[in-house]
């Protein structure tokens, strides 16, 4: 499942199998240590080593009970419902709450146990049978059984009155698979064709159904309780949960604490309960300048490092006591994307300036703009030299990432030639207009507090203002974003950015399968949507992929998928970073990898505080 970022740190849902077959088919290429990484990020660290490299083993101490985190967020939560959440700002705390059948071990890459104690894949490769854990409880102390796992999956992931981000990676051959109760401990699922990455959905958080099994069932009036429940108006002790932790308190705008959840059925090798921390902080902060400044007089104990931070927070490291490390890459992708939605209004009206709409569903207009975003500018001067150039929507750690894809040079020649050919040209006083006249004019939105945005965007604004575009610049809240693409769809040009993986690409078909709940530059929610050839066959590349076990043709299909989108280039492509981050020393058994929900976070139960 891709989702939005809304800092320059994604996350991801998902993982890799244990399983021998599922090992061959996903975990072929070790991400961490024999995938090689490009030869620009070769170059990047060829003159200086750049923090500590991600581990090669996840062999975790046993830790002490006690103590807690502090972590520093720029944006509120949005909501408290893990499956109405489509934001980094609410899912970096609910991930902390809840657990799925499955689980990643993000140094390793493989699939590991979680709710599921098991499981086990027929020889048609359409069927798997899913084992549970005995004696799991919810937070409530309430049995946790087979019954949740089919009430999650059945009624509210494949609840078409539930706009949730998980569906998607579950449909294949436009089919939801058939989940069914074989006893308290065991689910049967059955997909419409074989489905190679299949596991992968199944760390999807599970739901009480003793709490919420009469919410997913429209009610006399045709409501639907499910989608009000758990808002940030909730009483959060009422909140049931089954990860690691709960949610202890909520002050808006302030900060969400949570506190460790008694009933979590983890303990370590010598039989000690987990999570060893009693709390997890996460602070609300105004920008990343403040969350930078707090770390540094220690008031929050990690910090996701931008390139421009390295010098200064290098030269403190060791009076600090902290560590630096460097993952490589990110996996996530950062973009400018234009709204070529034709929905319409309740009133019949069109939601963008048909206009406008022509502009932007115009593939030179596109590929031109692409053309004048200068990424080495961006790389020296926002990034200090580390981050590399993105080209693909897959990203560069991932074993399916094609690098022949078509490369936009930063070229204004090229661009200006490729606006000409689509018909527009600049008037008297510089300004570029379309072929009847119209002057191209658009507003740029990104979210507030995000100062790395705001120099990116300042970069490409110059560029563009040379070729005749008037681009008018309203960062916003990043939930008014959020809202704006899943909800309203009324904006026009934005920046944001999505999660990646390092592992398997089928986590991103909500984005290119064109009825997706992320498939946000042309949303197909609402009456009136109309899709380009090119949408239609970028979702069947993915799905041809999802249905064969061939490790070579899913490669030759995913290369072919992002030479499509490449070339019709509906995201515009910035950098990629390098992922740094600064890390208390007091925190142990922190294992620093690209997983980017939060790199510090993956195994927060396994953590514990070095006390003196």
């Amino acid at each position: 499942m891709k989702s939005l970022i809304n800092v320059i740190t994604p996350h991801v849902n998902g993982g890799l199998s244990l399983i021998s077959i599922f090992i061959l088919i996903l975990g072929l290429f070790c991400v961490y240590g024999c995938q090689e990484l490009p030869e620009e990020t070769a170059m990047v660290n060829s003159n200086i080593k750049i923090g500590i490299e991600p581990p090669k083993i996840h062999n975790p101490k046993i830790g002490k009970r006690g103590g807690k985190r502090i972590i520093a967020t720029i944006s509120p939560p949005k909501t408290f419902n893990v499956f109405l959440a489509a934001e980094t700002s609410s899912t970096e705390v609910l991930y902390r709450i809840y657990s799925g059948l499955i689980a990643t071990d993000y140094v390793t890459t493989e699939l590991q146990p979680d709710l599921a104690e098991k499981w086990e894949i027929k020889p048609d490769k359409r069927t798997y049978l899913i084992t549970l854990r005995k004696g799991l409880k919810w937070s409530d102390g309430k049995p946790l059984t087979a019954d949740d796992v089919v009430f999650t999956y059945n009624d509210i992931i494949n609840n078409p009155d539930i706009p949730n981000n998980y569906q998607d990676g579950l449909v294949i051959d436009g089919k939801f698979p058939v989940i069914t109760k074989i006893d308290d401990l065991t689910i049967q699922f059955v997909t419409a064709k074989p489905f190679s990455p299949f596991l992968r959905g199944l760390a999807d958080p599970i739901m009480p159904k003793h709490i919420l099994g009469l919410t997913t069932k429209k009610d006399a009036t045709g409501k639907l309780l499910f989608n009000q429940m758990w808002s940030l108006n909730s009483d959060v002790s009422k909140i049931v949960c089954n990860g690691a932790f709960k949610i202890g308190r909520y002050v808006p705008g302030q900060r969400v604490i949570l506190v460790r959840n008694e009933n979590y059925y983890k303990k370590d090798d010598k039989g000690n309960p987990l999570p060893y921390i009693d709390e997890v902080d996460f602070e609300i902060v105004k920008d990343i300048d403040v969350s930078l400044i707090k770390f540094k007089v220690g008031e929050i104990d990690s910090y996701s490092m931008r390139g421009q931070d390295y010098e200064m927070i290098k030269s403190e490291e060791k009076n600090g006591n902290f560590t630096i490390y460097n993952a490589g890459p990110t996996t996530g992708t950062e973009f400018i994307m234009f709204n070529m939605t034709t929905a319409k209004r309740e009133n019949g009206k069109p939601i963008i300036n048909p206009i406008k709409t022509a502009w932007f569903k115009n593939k030179k207009f596109r590929q031109a703009l692409a053309h004048a975003i200068d990424k080495d500018t961006i790389i020296r001067s926002v990034y200090r030299n580390l981050a590399i150039s993105q080209i693909s929507d897959i990203s560069h750690q991932n074993p399916f990432y094609w690098p022949n894809v078509h490369v936009y040079d930063y070229d204004l020649t090229k661009a200006a030639k490729l606006l000409e050919s689509a018909g527009f040209t600049k008037n008297k006083d510089g300004e570029l207009i379309d072929a009847k006249g119209n002057k191209v004019e658009f507003d740029l939105i990104t979210n507030t507090g995000n100062n790395v945005r705001d120099a990116i965007c300042s970069i490409i604004r110059q560029d563009w203002r040379e070729l005749g575009l008037t681009v008018n610049y309203r960062p916003v809240q990043f939930n008014v974003m959020v809202q704006q693409i899943d909800e309203t769809l009324d904006w026009e040009a934005m920046m944001i950015g999505l999660t990646g993986s390092a592992i398997e690409p089928h986590g991103g078909i909500n984005v290119w399968r064109r009825k997706g709940h992320m498939h946000m530059f042309n949303m197909g929610a609402k009456k009136g949507t109309s899709y380009e050839p090119w949408e239609k066959e970028v979702e069947q590349l993915y799905e041809q992929s999802a249905m064969t076990f061939d490790l070579a043709k899913r490669k030759e299909l995913y290369n072919k998928s992002q030479e499509v989108i490449a070339e019709q280039a509906p995201f515009l492509f910035t950098v990629t970073q390098l992922r740094l981050g600064a890390v208390k020393n007091f925190i142990q058994n922190v294992f620093y990898t690209i997983y980017p929900d939060s790199p510090t976070m993956w195994n927060v139960e396994e953590q514990y505080i070095l006390t003196k």
